[in-house]
């Protein structure tokens, strides 16, 4: 399905409504890691927060992007928007360890249900020759609010503590939330008749089948790792920086600058995709990501590290529009939510396995071995993306006659 721009309301209005909520759900990783950082939680604690985030968005994605496909985004985007206020607004009230397991569920579904809904109305709205123009505007808007999520968290959490750090996160969401209301009767409250067809008729199957199109699978391998390796970031920073001696306001800033970082590469991505297709920009996203995580554990300065995170956020903001753009345009016709559904689900599922197996994994033999396997990771992926890309774009083999 495609929608008209006088459809729906301005894409810049669609960008703001989903920087609130990155905002309030990627500053809360922040002030939750610190926080639990100030109680004394071991680091598979941390793990498991971490992960808390991505569990149920992982059991749940999928469901959520078939759904998406049917309803349309409208109420997806609500329920999520008001999830994300509950989820800052619980630990500001109850100012435990314990409130944080729960907010960290709640921020965690509530986001995939905002992120999933807009990625496919970005997607519906736009034409081909305006997508990843689309698609880099909204990955622009996600850059400013990860730059300002963290470093003014650090400010907050270092002049006025933790409790205030969660209030102005709730303020956020809220804003997110009031916006919502306000364009919400420009929503669409139904979805494609492409995607009703499907599961009328019968043609749709399992979600699976997606994995058969070369195209997908690989651009979900690469998917996978790159957000492994933006989400294990923002899990290893406060750790590695706290122990290092690093102020929360420096360590906000080394978050800051990888943020700032993608949004720099993101502006530059108009001139970036003329000279280099999707797929090169991605593989290159993942070398130097490489390179990045191999170097970390042997950097303990406070400006190396900020250059070491913004290098870092070169890469990693570089793949992510491109990503987008092809997972779009590869999707089968009614299914695209279904896979972005099936993409956030497979991010998820590396959310949750990664934080939780690095924080046994750094109990018991230090951050180097994290590091080192991010790494590979990251290069392996890479490899494998350059093959799948070459053979994705290979034309099929037609059948012989006695085939």
């Amino acid at each position: 399905m495609t929608l008209t721009h006088a459809a729906v309301p301005p894409i810049t209005w669609l960008i703001a409504l989903t920087v609130c909520n990155h905002v309030a759900f990627n500053a809360s990783r922040v002030v939750v890691s610190l926080f639990a950082i100030s109680l004394k939680a071991s680091t598979v604690t941390l793990g498991v927060l971490m992960s808390l985030y991505a569990l149920l968005p992982m059991l749940l994605a999928i469901r959520a992007g078939k759904r998406i496909d049917q309803i349309g985004p409208r109420k997806p985007m609500m329920a999520g928007s008001l999830m994300v206020v509950a989820g800052t607004l619980l630990p500001a009230l109850w100012h435990e360890l314990d409130a944080l397991y729960l907010s960290c569920a709640l921020i965690g579904v509530g986001f995939m249900l905002v992120q999933v809904a807009m990625q496919l109305l970005i997607g519906q709205v736009s034409t081909d020759a305006t997508r990843l123009r689309n698609y880099t505007w909204h990955a622009l808007g996600l850059s400013v609010s990860g730059t300002l999520g963290p470093v003014a968290m650090g400010y907050v959490i270092e002049h006025a503590g933790f409790r205030p750090a969660f209030a102005v996160l709730v303020v956020v969401a809220l804003a997110g939330q009031a916006g919502l209301q306000w364009v919400r009767p420009r929503l669409p409250a139904r979805g494609g008749n492409a995607g009703r067809i499907a599961i009328a008729d019968g043609t749709r199957h399992s979600t699976l089948d997606l994995l058969q199109h070369p195209e997908l699978r690989a651009v979900f391998v690469a998917s996978a790792v790159l957000s492994a390796a933006w989400d294990l970031h923002a899990f290893l920073i406060p750790i590695q920086g706290s122990r290092i001696g690093l102020s929360p306001s420096s360590i906000g800033w080394v978050l800051g600058a990888f943020a700032i970082a993608t949004f720099a590469i993101r502006v530059a991505m108009p001139a970036v995709s003329r000279r280099l297709s999707e797929w090169k920009i991605i593989r290159a996203a993942l070398l130097v990501g490489a390179l990045a995580y191999l170097a970390y554990p042997f950097v303990a300065h406070f400006w190396l590290m900020c250059a070491l995170a913004f290098v870092l956020g070169l890469a990693l903001g570089s793949a992510q529009p491109n990503v987008m753009n092809i997972l779009h345009a590869a999707s089968p016709h009614g299914r695209a939510g279904e896979a972005l559904g099936l993409r956030s689900a497979v991010l998820n599922t590396s959310q949750v396995v990664w934080p939780l197996t690095f924080g046994v994994v750094g109990t018991a033999l230090g951050m180097l071995p994290i590091f080192l396997s991010m790494a590979g990771a990251m290069g392996a992926a890479g490899y494998y993306s350059r093959r799948q890309g070459r053979k994705a774009l290979a034309p099929p083999a037609q059948p012989t006659a006695g085939g």
